[in-house]
């Protein structure tokens, strides 16, 4: 192969790696932003690299809660999630 096809196969590879790792980080943010409490595993080292916000909704999951964003503390209230049934901060 010339160099130049080379070089064109690692930018595609490149791309698609990119493309398919950002669209990985926005299905996990639909499923676990504002969850409340800590998760495990790979959501749960993107937990606490800072990548999720965090809800304070406690044990009981019903009533106010608050999510803590960049850009400052937000109130929602506490539900089920959809997906997994776990207790997530919704903010409206």
């Amino acid at each position: 192969m010339k160099p130049r096809s080379v070089a064109m196969l690692l930018a595609l590879i490149l791309l698609a790696g990119v493309f398919g790792a950002s669209q990985g980080l926005a299905h996990m943010r639909t499923s676990y932003n504002g969850v409340c409490g800590e998760l495990s595993g790979l959501p749960g080292l993107l937990q606490k690299m800072n990548f999720f916000d965090s809800g304070t909704c406690g044990n009981t999951c019903s009533g106010t809660c608050t999510v803590k964003t960049k850009s400052g503390i937000v109130t929602g209230n506490c539900q089920h999630a959809k997906k997994n049934g776990d207790c997530i901060c919704l903010v409206p």
